[in-house]
């Protein structure tokens, strides 16, 4: 029995993806690249930690010869190779066959390869609007530090910042667990706000709180008037999404602390800051009518993330709080594993919605039960579709399970009696596309 495409003609909206932003000097891969990345927590888990902490210290710096020595000594690249036979029958793998078959076509693994990278160096851009195109999406909001609307049209891709660079001015505690993905957010965060510094004219930090308050509070206002649209939290990769919220006198302490003394970043100075300006920068969301995107459950394949850290129901104060009770809130990635409590957090505040990006290519089951959860107990303007990607074959797949999950869970709900035909039909409108143009305050598409 066929399942009814109510998603069918409707142009999605990604909520969240990470399109439109190539760092400066970088070499573009092919779909190897992924599949690397995602058997990182397989190399750690078989190397001994220094091996492991050494060759991510030389892919880093790009140092052949170590990384030769390593791969001699360990077989590191076998390692690999293995992590990516485990991964073809996970969704992870699927799709990124599925994505890389649609974009391409019947190709064997080592010419998809060879035809991904060239493409990206290619037109890299070009190659993303025709995955739009293939999976019928009108537009993606992406997180990224910045976007050359030369390349990457403005009209389908708007920039969401990320605030995690603002909070921590001073740096991070030093990363003593498994892994190196911790690390390296600690990094991208140290490096963007060092081009946020410079875009002001700033070398470093002010030297007071105030005068730093200024440079955020200007900063993120000149993003919004240069085509961004939104905003996000990323910080449960370093720290926990407990955000309590500081006193004025408690944070000039703790922001002179840890400007004169580099060390303070290891005492309750770096977390008390850090809770301030989160704080200071969801009011001024508030006031500039940005919505706030926020990470929460699982991370990437690989020690880093604490998952008790990433616990949604940890964000009841700042989601409680009568200052931010207008600041529209987007909980992403569907909290998996926390997805009820997810559900629940949006079903008790009217400001506060969610999204199931990442989990179109990491889930399947799990993905269409959720969808059945939270379409039965949540109004119909809560939910929203995305992708989480930065690649053009995951965002293909992604989009094509989407509707295909969503799809079922409205079929479902309509036999049940839950829905008729026509409500359906408005829900997956809802879920694929004018959910975000009205939080978002985007023109209907």
């Amino acid at each position: 029995m066929s399942i009814p495409t109510f998603t069918a003609g409707i142009p999605a909206i990604d909520h969240h993806s990470h399109a439109g932003y190539v760092r400066p000097g970088e070499r573009l891969e092919g779909i190897d690249a992924l599949q690397r990345e995602n058997a990182m927590g397989h190399v750690e888990a078989n190397l001994p930690v220094e091996v492991f902490d050494a060759f991510i210290a030389a892919r880093a710096a790009d140092d052949d010869t170590t990384l030769a020595r390593l791969e001699a000594d360990h077989g590191i690249q076998a390692l690999i190779d293995e992590s990516v036979v485990f991964q073809s029958t996970s969704v992870y793998g699927v799709s990124l066959a599925e994505g890389t078959r649609a974009l391409y076509g019947e190709l064997d693994h080592a010419e998809a390869v060879r035809v991904s990278a060239q493409q990206r160096e290619d037109d890299f851009p070009g190659l993303y609007d025709r995955a739009l195109e293939v999976s019928e999406t009108a537009l993606v909001l992406t997180d990224i530090p910045a976007i050359d609307a030369q390349s990457w049209s403005p009209e389908r891709y708007k920039p969401i910042g990320r605030i995690d660079p603002y909070l921590y001015p001073f740096g991070h505690p030093v990363f003593r667990r498994r892994g190196s993905d911790t690390p390296r957010f600690q990094r991208v965060f140290g490096s963007i706000l060092r081009d946020l510094l410079d875009a002001e004219g700033l070398g470093e930090p002010p030297t007071t709180l105030g005068a730093y308050l200024d440079f955020v509070r200007g900063s993120i206002v000149r993003r919004q008037e240069s085509g961004f649209v939104g905003l996000k939290i990323a910080s449960a990769y370093v720290r926990s999404l407990d955000f309590t919220r500081r006193s004025r006198e408690e944070a000039e302490t703790a922001y002179a602390l840890l400007r004169q003394d580099a060390a303070a970043v290891e005492t309750p100075a770096y977390t008390a800051l850090a809770d301030y300006l989160i704080f200071a920068i969801a009011e001024l969301a508030v006031e500039r009518e940005l919505p706030l995107q926020i990470h929460t459950g699982m991370g990437h394949a690989e020690p880093g993330l604490l998952l008790s850290g990433a616990d949604p129901r940890l964000l009841e104060p700042l989601l409680s709080d009568r200052a931010l009770n207008r600041l529209r809130v987007i909980l992403i990635h569907g909290g998996y594993p926390y997805t009820s409590h997810l559900a629940a957090l949006s079903q008790a505040h009217g400001n506060v919605f969610v999204d199931f990006s990442w989990m179109p290519y990491l889930h399947h089951h799990a993905l269409e039960r959720m969808l059945q959860e939270w379409l039965e107990l949540l109004p119909a303007d809560k939910v929203m579709f995305g992708t989480d990607t930065g690649h053009p074959e995951f965002h293909v797949a992604s989009v094509a399970r989407g509707r295909l999950l969503l799809d079922r869970a409205l079929a479902s709900g309509v036999a049940d009696r839950l829905w008729t035909t026509t409500q359906a039909e408005w829900l997956a409108r809802r879920v694929l596309n004018e959910n975000l143009t009205r939080v978002y305050g985007l023109e209907a598409l």
